[in-house]
């Protein structure tokens, strides 16, 4: 390392600190085997704030801990889904940061195409412990005939529809991608169900909460000059998830 380099390290350490949580939703943010933060988002956002003059600490949570956490102030910021109900009392949201996380029934081939959310009520699904989904399709999954299959995986989850123990897997396209890269499976298709941006959703509990938005927006904009291309998912498994 340069003097350079340890200067540079020296005032990144100086910056002030900003606690943000994530889910394991990869690639867009997981923990690698070090036990550190990884993924599209974990960079994109360490720029940024960095631009902004912060530094970010990031924390793994379950989806329901971070929305506690946002509400106590444990954590400052979640690189998540715009205008949740639960959220709405005790946060700020950011702009679209540009990726667009889509929703689906995923199915094996054969299987009736799925038009709308409410067309699941009648099916067997396996959902992902975990994971969250909006509010219409919750009412669904609660009010389905049978009760769905928790799955604790993706890969698990494929196996089930495999089995036909479940017609349909409710995810997200980027986690999918990821698994079917090393569990390929001919015919597996998205219907989409809903699609919508990403967004950081800061706490109200930090006293900086819109200035941190807004500065979080105009770093963002600037990045966005300097990188006009969005980043674009490889080969066909581009169909399940999207980037704008």
């Amino acid at each position: 390392m340069t003097s350079a380099d340890a200067d540079a390290d020296a005032d990144g350490q100086d910056l002030p600190v900003l606690t943000a949580g994530y889910i394991h939703f990869p690639p867009i943010a997981y923990t690698d085997d070090q036990g550190q933060a990884q993924g599209s988002i974990i960079d994109l956002t360490n720029q940024l704030a960095a631009a902004s003059g912060y530094r970010v600490e990031w924390k793994s949570y379950p989806i329901n801990r971070i929305y506690r956490s946002l509400d106590t102030g444990d954590i400052d910021f979640w690189p998540g889904s715009p205008k949740v109900p639960a959220l709405q009392d005790f946060t700020v949201e950011s702009s679209s940061l540009g990726v667009r996380v889509k929703l689906c029934a995923f199915a094996l081939e054969g299987t009736p195409r799925i038009n709308h959310y409410k067309d699941l009520s009648n099916h067997d699904l396996v959902v992902i412990r975990g994971y969250t989904y909006r509010e219409q399709l919750n009412r669904v999954i609660a009010e389905n005939h049978s009760h769905p299959i928790v799955a604790p995986d993706h890969t698990a989850a494929m196996e089930i529809l495999l089995r036909g123990r479940a017609q349909y897997l409710i995810s997200y396209g980027h986690p999918m991608q990821e698994v079917l890269a090393d569990y390929p499976l001919q015919g597996t298709r998205c219907d989409q169900l809903d699609e919508w941006p990403l967004v950081y959703v800061i706490s109200k509990r930090n006293p900086q909460a819109e200035e941190i938005a807004e500065a979080l927006d105009d770093a963002y904009l600037a990045w966005r000059e300097d990188n006009p291309e969005p980043h674009r998912l490889r080969g066909v498994r581009n169909r399940l998830a999207t980037a704008q």
